[in-house]
């Protein structure tokens, strides 16, 4: 079965290397281009079952902001880029790459990788993995200081989660602001955090807090003729 590919890569060896050493695997070059632009557009019209893309495009376009209209033309895609932060790399996992290798993989490496992709499985380089095993050893580190929050500290984190800035919230619970700064500095100690958004987010997925639900949409006022004429 041939596996098509498209590439948005620049690197030459990258380009060479599918080409050649793919040729023996049913692997065949259908698309390529330099532009994140064109690359959905692309990826439509020719329907390859793997995109090969970097991480940051020559423009300073980021692949993150490319892969939901990426996974709408049922490709899969294997990040190809240079060492990403734990957050990054979580965040292209979860818009829906299915794999990153870092660009000094094997061209064996990069090769195999088309093949387990285009299967249906994911693929993380070794560079890749050592950068999720953190993240997660971070998060469970969270989880651990997140439940020695003490119960003013909660009070704040669940005033932050509403989006009330330290003025409201020292208004709401009654204290100084220089006290709530003070809790909020402890929070984001115990977190490991260094905005209110982060620390709300690891709150939320360590279960301290549920996430908001946005207020229902006000109904439209009833016009008066209506109401006069007693029509429904």
């Amino acid at each position: 079965m041939t596996t098509r590919v498209v590439i948005a890569h620049r690197s030459t060896v990258i380009r060479d290397v599918v080409r050649l050493l793919g040729a023996s695997r049913a692997v065949v070059v259908v698309g390529e281009t330099s532009r994140p632009a064109a690359l959905a557009g692309l990826c439509r019209s020719e329907h390859p079952d793997v995109t090969i893309a970097e991480a940051t495009f020559e423009d300073g376009t980021e692949i993150e902001s490319l892969l939901t209209d990426l996974q709408a033309t049922d490709t899969r895609t294997l990040v190809v880029g240079g060492d990403p932060s734990p957050e990054r790399l979580t965040r292209a996992l979860l818009l829906g790459a299915s794999g990153y290798l870092h660009d000094d993989a094997s061209l064996e490496q990069v090769v195999e990788a088309i093949g387990a992709v285009a299967d249906g499985g994911s693929v993380l380089g070794p560079t890749a993995a050592a950068t999720i095993l953190e993240q997660w050893r971070r998060l469970r580190e969270h989880k651990a200081e997140a439940s020695a929050l003490t119960a003013r500290e909660l009070d704040v984190l669940v005033a932050m989660a509403e989006g009330l800035g330290a003025k409201a919230i020292a208004r709401r619970l009654g204290v100084a602001l220089k006290t709530v700064e003070s809790h909020k500095f402890r929070i984001f100690e115990k977190l490991g955090v260094h905005s209110q958004a982060h620390a709300v987010a690891l709150a939320i997925t360590h279960g301290l807090l549920t996430a908001p639900v946005p207020p229902p949409a006000a109904a439209a006022p009833v016009p008066a003729a209506l109401v006069r004429s007693g029509q429904p």
